[in-house]
């Protein structure tokens, strides 16, 4: 492992945001091609879409390293199974999940642990099963404003690390994401700048969005 993982507990330790569950319109579209009913949520925050998933039937375990997320999650939905640990240490039971999410999680690892995230992901996960990513692009204006910034040095490969607290960012192309699945069949893959209003500040975004199936 390289760095450390974003620590939410103590940036938000005097004021955490709550936010609803609400599925995305990305993966709500397709859960019928789910083959069945165990979901795994790599940085399950605070339930976003393994909330909704448990009321539907879903069998959902939710892995974090914010103690506060899974307090939440147990607090809105007692059924779901919550661990706490550091997604790069937490191996995927082989043939035991028909859906892994990683929501909006990789790009905050150094890519090398990125990579061997999804390699954990492609090899255990069911076959048909669904893995759905969001991910920064390099469209994010994380990645010039950061790249200017004495905080942070410039690696290859579009990732950032931050000097002061050992932390990374990463930044991914369509390309990138599909080849490191490659051999999966692609449902969705898309890429969009928009405004995110999900987090404490209002701030616009580059994300891709992958949805790819084990064959």
């Amino acid at each position: 492992m390289i760095g450390n993982p974003v620590n939410y507990d103590k940036k938000f330790k005097d004021s955490f945001p709550i936010f609803p569950a609400n599925f995305d319109y990305e993966l709500k579209r397709y859960l019928n091609l789910i083959p069945g009913k165990n979901a795994l949520d790599l940085g399950i925050g605070q339930g976003r879409n393994s909330i909704p998933l448990s009321k539907l039937g879903f069998n959902v375990t939710g892995v974090d390293y914010s103690t506060k997320c899974l307090e939440i999650c147990k607090n809105n939905c007692d059924k779901l199974n919550l661990i706490h640990s550091d997604i790069r240490n937490f191996y995927i039971e082989k043939n035991k999940y028909d859906l892994i999410i990683s929501r909006c999680v990789l790009h905050f690892l150094h890519k090398t642990d990125c990579y061997q995230i999804t390699n954990n992901i492609k090899n255990n996960i069911r076959s048909n099963g669904l893995v759905y990513i969001h991910v920064f692009s390099l469209e994010d204006p994380k990645f010039i404003k950061h790249s200017t910034s004495s905080d942070f040095e410039i690696l290859d490969n579009n990732i950032l690390h931050n000097k002061i607290n050992d932390t990374y960012i990463s930044f991914f192309t369509k390309e990138e994401i599909l080849k490191l699945f490659s051999g999966f069949k692609t449902i969705l893959i898309s890429e969009e700048y928009c405004l995110d209003q999900g987090g404490e500040i209002p701030h616009y975004a580059g994300i891709i969005k992958y949805i790819g199936q084990k064959i």
